[in-house]
This record gives structure tokens, sequence and C-alpha cells, in this order.
């Protein structure tokens, strides 16, 4: 029903709002027949751009429609007549792609606080399907609420629609990049690299495709989908892109592959350790002999080298010790105890390490934490180790802090262990959990293997994120609310 204008006066926010809302395709035009506005879903129905239709005629969309104020006034003198509306009453809308569609449709007046005189014309069923409200509800819920990236293309590679979880990961801004040509949406990204190619809109599609893409400092493992989109003659109107994050399934397949790798080198220690240790044992006990009658008869060459291999003996013996505790612990004492309380314990033996090296330690609480179950003395080793790592990587002057801190959402005790050193690059991250790798030069390459088994085995989980410049452990331990 038309409005009164005298009664009911509108501001252009108003006006948007309403062609937000509506669900149907909407243009406003003014009394002259050009396009002021037109609402997303006019866009997607059409195949237009925001661009092409805005400040246009109104012909440019109804090519065989008469003069417009004579159009507006018999639509007007029509409804306001005795006789029924016409359901009939129907216009050809010319669409993006040069095909035509007849649909009906209505007129509104909406006078406006600054004296224009707009009219809000809306096509009533242009789609050739039925049920055009409900796959529009089910098109927008889908877009605002599904847990799936959701990318969509027009034939001249702009973005037409991008779902939040998109934005979320991509890490864009939905009102800044809609409408946008994709070069201009992944500007500063090489070609090679931007996740939507030109390549679709020719028929280049794919299927899993296996994709990580880094936003905010943040690294996500994608699964990719992609495909044209055509009308109902066959003719290419569009493409779209769907992924899927992965980075947790990810995450915890390569945790699975640590363990299971652990676990073996662990049997294989546990199978061997003393049956090396045994000659290992008599070897060093013949040296020491070797090593006391060098120094009675002073030769000294000699004894220099008896010295050199009871070293070396003891690196093996200490090599074949951590191998050992790779294997599941044994005779672990599982217990509710205090993170903070624990933690306290080893707190001065890390300041002692740290002014060996010249380092500031900086602990922080965020409050009362609750009690974990665990191991205490395996939970000691782990932060003692990592807070040593850490302050080896740091020359004189650097910081070592230390925060605890509660995830109420994950039900998680997080202990953060943050270096200020230069970082571990990116190359090498996914690569420092495994067995026997290192960069230290008299590294054995276990120290974080053995962390992450007992940590895993404490049922928590162990993150380490670098940025170029430091490096923060993360080690999380559930706990129970009961």
């Amino acid at each position: 029903m038309e409005r009164n204008s005298s009664q009911f006066l509108m501001t252009m926010d108003e006006v948007m709002l309403l062609l937000q809302k509506n669900n149907s395709s909407v243009i406003i035009m003014d009394v002259d027949g050009v396009i002021r506005l037109c609402n997303q879903t006019f866009i997607l129905q059409t195949g237009y751009a925001r661009e092409d239709v805005v400040h246009k005629s109104i012909k440019q969309i109804i090519p065989n429609m008469k003069d417009v104020r004579f159009w507006i006034t018999d639509y007007f003198e029509s409804i306001h007549s005795n006789q029924p509306y016409r359901e009939n009453r129907s216009i050809i809308v010319q669409m993006r792609n040069k095909t035509s569609q007849s649909s009906e449709y209505s007129i509104e007046k909406l006078q406006c606080t600054d004296d224009n005189q707009l009219y809000m014309l809306t096509f009533l069923d242009m789609n050739l399907y039925n049920g055009l409200n409900l796959f529009h509800r089910f098109s927008d819920s889908f877009m605002k609420d599904v847990n799936l990236g959701v990318i969509l293309i027009n034939t001249e590679f702009r973005l037409i629609d991008i779902s939040d979880m998109a934005c979320q990961v991509l890490g864009f801004v939905r009102e800044e990049v809609m409408n946008q040509p994709m070069d201009v949406v992944f500007k500063g990204v090489p070609i090679d690299h931007q996740l939507v190619q030109r390549t679709i809109l020719h028929g280049h599609t794919v299927r899993n495709h296996a994709f990580s893409w880094t936003s905010n400092d943040i690294r996500y493992e994608l699964l990719m989908d992609s495909n044209l989109l055509k009308d109902e003659t066959g003719a290419i109107v569009g493409g779209y892109v769907i992924f899927k994050d992965v980075s947790n399934l990810r995450s915890l397949e390569e945790q699975v592959q640590r363990s299971d790798r652990l676990s073996m080198i662990g049997q294989i220690a546990a199978g061997t350790a003393h049956e090396i240790r045994n000659p290992l044992t008599s070897i060093k006990g013949f040296l020491q002999v070797l090593k006391k009658t060098f120094k009675t008869k002073g030769m000294d060459k000699e004894f220099g080298y008896t010295e050199i291999m009871l070293t070396e003996i003891d690196r093996i013996n200490q090599l074949v010790s951590e191998f050992l505790l790779l294997s599941k612990p044994k005779n672990v004492i599982f217990e509710l105890m205090d993170i903070s309380k624990v933690f306290r314990e080893i707190l001065p033996i890390i300041h002692n390490e740290a002014i060996l090296h010249g380092v500031v330690v900086e602990y922080i609480t965020e409050g009362t934490l609750p009690d974990v179950l665990g191991d205490r003395e395996l939970f000691k080793q782990v932060c003692l180790n990592i807070s040593k790592n850490g302050i080896e990587a740091m020359t004189e002057g650097g910081i070592l802090t230390i925060v605890e801190r509660v995830d109420s959402e994950e039900k998680k005790v997080n202990i953060d262990i943050h270096d200020s050193g230069p970082g571990i690059p990116s190359f090498l991250i996914d690569k420092i959990f495994d067995p026997f790798f290192t960069t230290k030069e008299n590294g054995t390459g276990l120290g974080l293997s053995i962390c992450q088994r007992i940590v895993l085995d404490l049922g928590g989980t162990i993150r380490v994120a670098s940025k170029g410049f430091g490096t923060t452990f993360t080690i999380s331990i559930p706990f129970s609310e009961s």
C-alpha cells in the first residue's frame, strides 16, 4: 500500500534499512527513473554489479517500459481503483546475461526528509524456482551461520557475497570487500597464493584441495572446493569457493604421528638400554683404572685421552636415559595439584639459570587457578626444560615471561612461557617436537619430544608460536569443575 507522504517522512538511512530488510529484489528510483539504490538480492538475482545500475536509467533493467511518470501514475491509479488487484500485472526484466524474465511487481512512494520523492520498486517473483522466500532465507542463514568459508564471484571476477567464517579466516571486513574485484580483495598477495583464482571461471575447479593461509599471525589449514555456477541455459553466471578449516584435525593427526614415533623409539630404547649400559659400565670401569695408572706414571697425554673417553661414555649414558623417558612413564603418580604452588617451587631454579645467562624472569599469574590432575615431578620437568631452552635462546638482557591463566571456555589451565629471543624460523617450527631434531651444537633433540610425551600422558597439549621475534610455548592441562 502507498505510504501517506505527508505523515511519514524518511531519512536516507531509514530508506537503506528498509532496502536491506526486504527479501525480494528491490531498487529505489526517483521520478525520472534514475536508480538511486538497490539491494543485495537484486544483485544476486540479476547478475549486475552495483555500479552497473546505480545512477543509471530504469530502462536499462526494463527496456520496454513506457514513460516513467506515466507508468508510475498508471500503476497507482490501478491499485487505488475499486477493481481488484490484477494478478497478471507484470514487467519484463533484462538480466545481466542479456536474458529476460517476467516478474510481478509493486511500487511504493517514499517521501524523504530532504524533499526527495523516491519510489521503491519491488520485483515480487524474480526467480525461476519456486519457494523464493524460503530459498533466500536458507541462503542468508547459510552464509551467516554455517561453519564454512563461502565466496561467491560473478563473471567479472567480482566478490558478490562472502560468509562470516570466510571473513574471519581471511581477515576481511565484509563491507570493505563486497562487490570489489578479486584482484583488489587479495591485493598484496602473490597471484599463486591467492585463495580464489580467475581460472575458476574458465572451468578449472578443485576438490579437497589442501591450502594454508596465515591471517593476523594465525596459520589456518584449509580444505577447499570450487566450481562454476550456471543458469538454466547452461551459461556461466559465476563461481564459488567453499573451504573448511581443518587446522585442529591436522594438528591432531600430527600429534598422533609424533606419539606413535615416540612410542616406537621408547619401546626400542627400553629393550636395548640394559644391553647398551652393561658393556658401557665395564668400559668405564677399565678406563677409570687406566686413568689412575696414567696419572701415577705421569703419562699426561694418555691421561687426557681417558678423560675424554669417560666424558663421552657419560654422554651415552645420558642419551640412553632420555631414550627410556620416551616410553610411557612408569609409576606416574596422579594427584590433584595446584599449578601455581608447583611452579613456585621450581621458580628459584629458573631464576638461578637466568642469572647465569643475564636474563630477567617475569612471573605473572591471573588470579586463582583451579586444581588439575597430574604428576608434580613430571610437570616440573616439563616446565624446567622449556624455561631452560627459552633462557638459552636469548642473549644477555633478554626477558623470560611466564604467565599462568585459565581458559574457562576450554576448561584448561594454561602456562605460557615466552622468550624474547630471535624466534624459530617458520620452516623449522613444525619439526621441533620430532625426536633427534635439534639446533643446538651438543643437543640430543630429545628434550622437547620428552616434554610433549609427558604432557600428552597428563591429558594435556603443548603448542608453540613464533612470530619472528620471540617464541611462546603454551602448556595446557585440563581441569574439572566438579
